[in-house]
């Protein structure tokens, strides 16, 4: 099968679906291309439309792990930066002759611009959606207009022959598409980010290696936070709560990632004197270091809204321990994880606690997140799931996929 993604940016050696699910497509069977712009994630191309070759990268086509990458000259056409268009996008697609075009995002510019190419070409389409309530804030009246009226009314019939399938990567994603988009749960297929498990596991040479460089004792435990950290993070509960019980455990607090520009204060703030030298924080480290990271942790903490990094987590085989669980489920199903309420660090503190205090509890964790990161999360499983989903899309089945969580759940509407 011939598949096409297009996204608006793309960089190599990333860790983002886009860097992965391809490839992993590749291996099982599968002929792919990427076609994007020569942006960079998060660069944007000069006010009023005009593009740069060269900003980020310059237009052509390589390849890149087994995918071809075709990269267009970008421009805009609204006023905000991420909304990116691709010139030549239909000549592109119409080189390739994909059977199927996979679309990364049910807004914004491009989505329009690939859907019409798509329906121009008759090429069936599929449309994931990463859009969680965390990321709709803040949930303003013109978001509202274009999700719940036009989107539903104009965008979604407009283009209902040509979409075969949306997938939301978690259950939040599928609330946002059915409950503000007005997508019928019978053209929604669940599929997930995920790790490569076969680069993201537990190496004890990495875990002493780098517990003796960052000065951190053998036996103490190591609790961490791996991400971006930016508001909504609420890196700030979490060191309320690692100060509360790191006396009482010896343990150490680990903050793996950079802080995003713009951030106000230091999060470390609520760090206390005599606890300065049990954290640790690294600054960005490339994904490809990470394993190592990861390797000497043994719960990680995600005590805002999610990311990438708890399936890498997962996949070296530490605890998860995150907020309310409507965006992780499936995430904790083998008893890997434990919530907590957000926003307060009391009851962090109690979750932290309670696993600290039962070490086989501990263990069991561990061992359970790395089963289930093979079982669910590893790319190759991804992969093999998406190419099953494109077939029943270009085949014209019901789909049969098995979901991968309880449909009409909790959401995270509540914090929009």
């Amino acid at each position: 099968m011939r598949v096409a993604h297009v996204i608006g940016a793309f960089r190599d050696g990333y860790g983002y679906e886009e860097n992965h699910l391809p490839h992993f497509q590749t291996l099982g069977g599968a002929q792919v291309s990427l076609v994007t712009s020569v942006l960079a994630p998060g660069e944007r191309v000069p006010t009023g439309g005009a593009s740069r070759s060269g900003l980020g990268e310059s237009p052509g086509s390589y390849e890149y792990r087994g995918v071809a990458i075709h990269r267009l000259e970008a421009g805009f056409r609204a006023r905000k930066g991420s909304q990116v268009v691709l010139r030549g996008l239909k000549d592109t697609l119409r080189g390739i002759r994909p059977d199927i075009l996979h679309v990364h995002g049910p807004i914004g510019a491009l989505f329009f611009q690939a859907m019409a190419t798509a329906r121009g070409l008759d090429v069936p389409a599929v449309v994931d959606n990463h859009l969680c309530y965390f990321n709709l804030r803040p949930y303003h009246l013109a978001k509202r207009t274009y999700y719940r009226s036009l989107f539903r009314r104009v965008v979604r019939p407009m283009f209902a022959s040509a979409i075969g399938r949306y997938v939301p990567l978690m259950p939040d994603s599928e609330a946002v598409l059915h409950n503000e988009l007005g997508v019928p749960y019978d053209r929604i297929s669940h599929s997930t980010l995920g790790a490569d498990a076969q680069t993201f596991r537990y190496d004890a040479d990495a875990r002493q290696e780098t517990r003796e460089r960052l000065g951190i004792p053998e036996d103490a435990p190591v609790v961490a936070f791996c991400g971006r950290i930016r508001p909504g993070k609420d890196i700030d509960v979490l060191v309320s709560a690692w100060g509360r019980i790191a006396d009482s455990h010896g343990a150490r607090l680990l903050v793996i990632g950079p802080v995003a520009d713009g951030l106000e204060g230091n999060p470390l703030d609520g760090v206390e004197d005599r606890h300065r030298e049990m954290v640790t924080v690294t600054g960005h480290v490339p994904n490809a270091e990470l394993p190592g990271f990861l390797s000497a942790v043994d719960i990680g903490v995600w005590p805002g809204d999610p990311g990438i990094a708890t399936i890498e987590a997962m996949a070296c085989g530490l605890a998860i321990v995150h907020t309310n669980p409507w965006y992780v489920a499936g995430m904790s199903q083998y008893g890997n994880g434990a919530a907590f309420t957000r926003g307060d660090s009391g009851s962090l503190a109690g979750t932290l606690d309670s696993i600290l205090q039962d070490r086989d509890r501990l263990e069991r964790m561990r061992s359970q997140s790395r089963r289930l990161a093979e079982d669910v999360f590893d790319w190759r499983v991804v992969a093999a799931r998406t190419n099953a989903i494109y077939d029943e899309v270009v085949n014209g089945r019901p789909s049969a996929m098995p979901d991968l969580w309880e449909r009409g759940g909790p959401d995270g509407r509540e914090f929009v």
